[in-house]
C-alpha cells in the first residue's frame, strides 16, 4: 500500500544514538536501546613516594634489589604486623625501580580486578578486551599475565596490604600462582601482607619486617620531626618500641605542636600517662585514604578484626595476653589453662574451645603478627610487642569488665609461681582499674594488694609500701576501716617496713593491726594468724628466739587444726618454727621441720619453686651449723641457680645465698702437699 502523501521519512544532518520516525502507528511501541557502557573504574597504579629516608632496612632492600635485577623466579612477600613499615619498604623499592627505568604498578587487593585490567591496558591491551573480562576474573588473570610476560620493558608489580590473601585467589593458595600473584620473566612481583604464613605463600620468598632497633629508630623519629638533632629522642624511640608507625606519628606531633611539646621529653611525659594520647594528638594530622591504617589503634584493631572473622576466641585471648604480659613479658602457656580460660576469661561461644581450637586461635594470632612464640628454659610462651600490648590495654573499657575480672581471677589462682610475671600482670590490672571506674574500688584495692605482694617477694620493699598505701586509702574510703582489704593493706605496709629494717615501727603497726583483726575477723582467722606470725618474726629479729619459738609453736598448732598440714601458711609457720629451733640449738627438731617443709612443697609446688628453695636454703644453713660445708655448698648452689633464674641476680635473697656460698669453706684437694714434686 502506498504511503499517504503527507508522510515523510527523512532525516538531515548527523544522528547520535537512536532515531525513530513513525506516523499512524496504533498500539504500544517499545524501543530497546543498547545499555550504556559501564564507566571505567578510576584506579591509580602510582606508588607512594617515601617522605623521608628509609631507616634500618638496608639489608632487606639490598636483597630485594638483587632479586629484582637478578630475575628471581618467585615472588617476594613482606610480612609483619601492621604499622611495622612493610609498605614503606615496598615504596622504597618502587622508587629505586622507577629511577632505574622500570615501570611500576602499585595495586591494592580491594580493587585487584580493575587495577590489573588497567595494567594490561597500559601494556597494550585494548579497553574493549578489558571490559569483556570484568565479569570473568580467571580469564582476566590469564589475559593480564600474558601482557605482563610479553612486556618489552621491565616492570615492578607491588600488591600492597594483601591482608586477606583470598582476594588474590578465592579458590587456591596464593603461592600456587594461579590467581593474581604470579612470577613472570617480564618483571618482579612484591607483595606486602600481615599474614606471616610461609606455607601459604610458598614457594615465594618471605621476609618478616620487624621493629626498628637502636639508632635506626632514633634516626627515623628525627627524620619525621624534621630536625637534624633531637635531644631526648633515644628515650622516646625506646618508649615507642621502635615501631615505625609510632615513630612517624610522634615525629609529626613534634613537628606540628612545637609549643605544646618543644622536645621529645615533654611528649614522652605526656604519653607515659596514656599511650592512647598518641592517636588523639596525631589524628588531625593523618589525611588521605586508609586513615585507620595510619593510627596505632587502627592498625592493630584491623588485624584483630581480621583474625576475629576467622576465629571467635582470638580477640579475648589477645586482650587477656595484653593484661598478663605487659611490657613485652612472655606469658607461659601453662598460665593459660583451658579450664581457667573457659571458667574466667572467654564468653560462651557456639564453637567450644578445646586444645585443638586453642592451638588454632594462637596460630591465627601468630600468623597475623599480633603474637610471637617464645621458648625459654624449655618452656613455650606467647609474647606481644610492648606497644601492641599497651595499645590493646588502652582500648579496654567498661564493656570488657567480664574479661578483666576473669583474668584477675585466673591469675589469683596461680600466685607464688613467678613474682616478676605476677608483678607485671597485677600492675597492669591495677592501672586499668584506676582508669575504668566500673570495675569498682574493691577490684582496685585487690589488684593493688596483689601488686604490693609481688613487690615484697622481689625485695622491692619501698615500692610495696607505696602501692599498699594507695590500696589502703582506696579500701578505707570506699569499704571502711575494718574491711578485710583495708586490714590486708595495713599488713603489707607493716611488712614493707619490717623488711626495710624499721623493726620498731613495724612492730607497732602489727600490734595495732592484731587487735583490729581479732575484733573484725576473729582470733583464729587465717589473716589474724598472719599478723601473729609477723610479730613472732619480730621477736626473732630482736634475738628473742625463745619467745619466737613459743609463738610459732602456738600458731602452727592452730593452723594445723584450722587450715590443715598442706596450706601455704601452715608450711610457712613450720618453716619459721624450724628456724627458731635452729637458733636455739635444737638442730634435730629444726632438720625434721625443714625436711617436712621441703618434701611437702616439692610435692605440691615442684622442686624449683622459690618456696621449695627457701626450705633447701634452711637445710644449707643447718648443714653449716653441723660442720658439713660440702653438704651446705650443694644446697646453696642449687638455691642460687634457681633464685638467679626466678628472682634475678640483684634480688636480696639471691645476694644472700651468694654471700653464704662465698663464706662456705672449700674442701681441701685430695693429696694436697703430697705431690711428687713436693
Amino acid at each position: 500500500m502506498a504511503p499517504p502523501p503527507e508522510a515523510r521519512n527523512r532525516a538531515d544532518g548527523p544522528v547520535y544514538g537512536h532515531l525513530v520516525q513513525a506516523r499512524d502507528i496504533h498500539g504500544g511501541v517499545t524501543v530497546n536501546a543498547a545499555p550504556a557502557a559501564a564507566p571505567v573504574p578510576d584506579v591509580s597504579l602510582d606508588p607512594p613516594r617515601p617522605a623521608t629516608a628509609v631507616r634500618g632496612r638496608h639489608d632487606l632492600l639490598t636483597t630485594l634489589r638483587e632479586g629484582m635485577h637478578g630475575g628471581d623466579a618467585v615472588p617476594h612477600v613482606l610480612t609483619g604486623p601492621g604499622g611495622f613499615g612493610k609498605t614503606t619498604v615496598a615504596a622504597a623499592l618502587a622508587e629505586h625501580a622507577r629511577t632505574e627505568g622500570w615501570t611500576v604498578f602499585w595495586v591494592r587487593p580491594d580493587t585487584i580486578l580493575p587495577s590489573m585490567l588497567e595494567v594490561a591496558v597500559e601494556l597494550g591491551g585494548t579497553r574493549e578486551e578489558a571490559d569483556r573480562f570484568r565479569t570473568a576474573p580467571r580469564q582476566a588473570a590469564r589475559w593480564v599475565w600474558r601482557h605482563l610476560d610479553a612486556s618489552p620493558r621491565p616492570w615492578l608489580l607491588v600488591i600492597d596490604n594483601a591482608d586477606q590473601p583470598e582476594l588474590l585467589d578465592p579458590e587456591n593458595r596464593p603461592g600456587e600462582q594461579r590467581g593474581w600473584m604470579r612470577s613472570s620473566p617480564g618483571g618482579f612481583v612484591l607483595v606486602t601482607s600481615r599474614v606471616d604464613d610461609p606455607a601459604l605463600w610458598a614457594p615465594a620468598t618471605v621476609h618478616r619486617v620487624g621493629s626498628l632497633q637502636g639508632r635506626d629508630a632514633v634516626n627515623a623519629l628525627v627524620d619525621h620531626a624534621g630536625e637534624r638533632e633531637l635531644p631526648g629522642a633515644e628515650e622516646l624511640a625506646a618508649r615507642l618500641g621502635g615501631v615505625p608507625l609510632a615513630l612517624f606519628l610522634a615525629g609529626r606531633i613534634l613537628a606540628t605542636h612545637g609549643v605544646l611539646f618543644p622536645d621529645p621529653n615533654s611528649l614522652l611525659a605526656h604519653l607515659d600517662e596514656d599511650l592512647a594520647r598518641l592517636d588523639e594528638l596525631s589524628a588531625p594530622l593523618v589525611t588521605g585514604e586508609d586513615g585507620e591504617r595510619r593510627l596505632l589503634s587502627g592498625v592493630w584493631e584491623l588485624s584483630l578484626r581480621m583474625v576475629g572473622e576467622r576465629d571467635p576466641h582470638a580477640e579475648a585471648v589477645l586482650r587477656a595476653l595484653a593484661l598478663l604480659g605487659p611490657r613485652g613479658r612472655t606469658v607461659p602457656l601453662r598460665r593459660l589453662p583451658l579450664s581457667g580460660l573457659l571458667g574466667h576469661v572467654l564468653a560462651p561461644s557456639e564453637e567450644p574451645l578445646d586444645e585443638a581450637a586453642f592451638a588454632r586461635t594462637v596460630n591465627a594470632l601468630v600468623v597475623h603478627g599480633l603474637v610471637e612464640v617464645d621458648q625459654r628454659h624449655e618452656e613455650v610462651g606467647l609474647r606481644l610487642h610492648p606497644l601492641v600490648s599497651e595499645t590493646v590495654r588502652a582500648r579496654l573499657g567498661a564493656d570488657d569488665t567480664r574479661l578483666v575480672v576473669g583474668v584477675a581471677e585466673l591469675l589469683a589462682g596461680q600466685v607464688d609461681e613467678d613474682p616478676w610475671f605476677e608483678l607485671g600482670a597485677f600492675a597492669a590490672l591495677n592501672a586499668l582499674a584506676s582508669r575504668v571506674s566500673v570495675l569498682g574500688p574493691a577490684f582496685l584495692a585487690e589488684t593493688g594488694l596483689a601488686e604490693a605482694t609481688a613487690h615484697i617477694q622481689l625485695g622491692q620493699f619501698a615500692e610495696a609500701e607505696g602501692v599498699a598505701g594507695a590500696a589502703r586509702r582506696t579500701a578505707e574510703e570506699a569499704l571502711g576501716p575494718d574491711h578485710p582489704l583495708t586490714l590486708q593493706a595495713r599488713h603489707l605496709i607493716a611488712e614493707g617496713l619490717l623488711f626495710q629494717e624499721h623493726v620498731s615501727e613495724a612492730e607497732r603497726e602489727y600490734s595495732a593491726l592484731l587487735e583490729d583483726r581479732r575484733r573484725a575477723l576473729g582470733a583464729e582467722h587465717p589473716r589474724t594468724l598472719d599478723t601473729r606470725h609477723q610479730i613472732a618474726l619480730v621477736a626473732g629479729m630482736r634475738d628473742d628466739w625463745a619467745s619466737a619459738r613459743e609463738q610459732h609453736e602456738e600458731i602452727l598448732r592452730t593452723r594445723l587444726r584450722i587450715q590443715g598440714p598442706e596450706a601455704v601458711e601452715t608450711l610457712a609457720s613450720m618453716d619459721a618454727l624450724g628456724y627458731a629451733a635452729m637458733h636455739e640449738g635444737d638442730l634435730s627438731a629444726a632438720e625434721e621441720l625443714f625436711r617436712e617443709v621441703e618434701r611437702t612443697r616439692e610435692r605440691l609446688l615442684g622442686r624449683e619453686h622459690r618456696l621449695t628453695m627457701n626450705a633447701t636454703y634452711k637445710l644449707g644453713l643447718l648443714a653449716l651449723r653441723r660442720g658439713r660445708p660440702s653438704v651446705a655448698r650443694t644446697h646453696f648452689l642449687s638455691v642460687l641457680e634457681t633464685r638467679r633464674r626466678v628472682l634475678g641476680e640483684d634480688h636480696p635473697q639471691t645476694q644472700l645465698v651468694r654471700e653464704r656460698l662465698d663464706g662456705v669453706p672449700r674442701p681441701e684437694p685430695r693429696n694436697a702437699g703430697n705431690s711428687a714434686s713436693g
